[in-house]
């Protein structure tokens, strides 16, 4: 321990704090100043050899002619076409009119149909229950469905039509 105080003395002793001189921050901002100086001049000189070209008198209308023609017109056109909509209504209102119309008969082919429906109703039941809420089932709720889509698809039409009535 007395080596490590020893030897601790003598740094301290050899370390001594330097005295800047009296004009020293006056030679730094000198020097900061011909250096200044110096990068004005080159500038100065860059810019008197490299002297701005005025444009011609039409620049801008020809800038702006070249930007009208190179300008991408968007249209807002629906991703589903009138034709497409048309055709799934027409669709939708066959299926609606065949099933109000057909009713329930006593064909072979219902019978065949019923009868795989209850060995596919036996399957399920067996695996698993799963019971509607009486509310779904009804046809208040199915009607009731049918006239929100039926409105909400005229209103697609109405929003997206063409022309327009100014009232």
């Amino acid at each position: 321990m007395k080596e490590d105080e020893k030897i601790d003395k003598l740094i301290r002793e050899s370390l001594k704090m330097e005295q800047p001189s009296v004009d020293f921050t006056n030679k730094i901002m000198n020097q900061i100043d011909l250096v200044d100086a110096k990068q004005e001049k080159a500038l100065g000189s860059l810019l008197k050899k490299n002297t701005l070209e005025s444009p011609s008198l039409n620049f801008t209308a020809r800038v702006m002619a070249e930007v009208e023609k190179a300008s991408v017109k968007v249209v807002d056109a629906p991703i589903i076409g009138k034709k497409a909509w048309t055709f799934i209504a027409a669709f939708i209102v066959s299926i609606f009119v065949y099933v109000l119309m057909t009713g329930e008969r006593n064909t072979a082919t219902s019978q065949a149909i019923e009868g795989a429906m209850e060995k596919v109703n036996n399957v399920l039941s067996n695996s698993m229950t799963f019971d509607l809420p009486p509310i779904l089932t009804s046809p208040l709720f199915g009607m009731s469905v049918f006239a929100l889509s039926s409105l909400l698809f005229l209103d697609y039409f109405m929003k997206n039509r063409k022309i327009s009535v100014n009232i």
